[in-house]
């Protein structure tokens, strides 16, 4: 079952705003971060890895609204852009479901809400006053309205795959495996764990 939530809608402004894009500022912040093996996680510190993206479970995938295709996470970003190519954000969406991101050195389970990201984006953009069924639905409720009615509504699209390769950064903790909870009796240090990386207030969640 798909899951979205509004996780952001910025203040009204006067005018129309454009800044560095935060992909650009992520892509940074992952090539100056140490990428780690899976295996080496610490526990309540911050860690970086590489891996391949699998599913856990097929009935909790996403469907990305834009791009007509089921994924493990999506978000949606809308502008409104200016005549001038100005733009603001108006607000987002964002879809998200647990996946794991495996290398020959482990697995971690990645939890995607909230992340930042360096990932390429699929656009659609329609004037304010004519943007069809799709546009429509998809930002009822969701934005603020513009600043000009000669504007454009501009909806990205950005989404993880299943087998796509992604360097992650963020907070790790430990969980015990599934198959291991299920068959091993004992207190949880006593299990086998694997990795969990999220964001949090020490380390943001970076995804590229």
């Amino acid at each position: 079952m798909s899951l979205f939530v509004v996780i952001a809608v910025t203040a009204t402004v006067i005018g129309l705003v454009g800044g560095i894009p935060d992909p650009r500022k992520v892509k940074r912040e992952l090539a100056r971060a140490r990428v780690q093996t899976i295996d080496s996680l610490v526990e309540g510190k911050p860690g970086a890895v590489r891996g391949t993206v699998a599913v856990i479970d097929p009935e909790t995938t996403i469907w990305a609204p834009l791009t007509q295709h089921r994924c493990v996470y999506v978000l949606v970003v809308f502008d409104e852009v200016g005549v001038g190519g100005d733009y603001r954000e108006l607000g987002r969406i964002e879809g998200t479901a647990s996946f794991l991101l495996r290398s020959e050195h482990g697995t971690a389970r990645i939890v995607p809400s909230g992340a930042r990201l360096a990932l390429p984006g699929h656009s659609v953009a329609r004037p304010f006053m004519n943007l069809g069924p799709m546009l429509t639905e998809l930002s009822r409720g969701q934005i603020e309205q513009p600043n000009y009615p000669t504007s454009w509504l501009r909806a990205t699209e950005y989404r993880i795959d299943e087998g796509e390769e992604l360097t992650i950064r963020g907070w790790v903790t430990r969980e015990p495996l599934p198959e291991a909870s299920d068959a091993v009796s004992g207190y949880r240090e006593q299990l086998p764990t694997r990795a969990v990386i999220s964001g949090s207030r020490r380390a943001k969640l970076l995804i590229g």
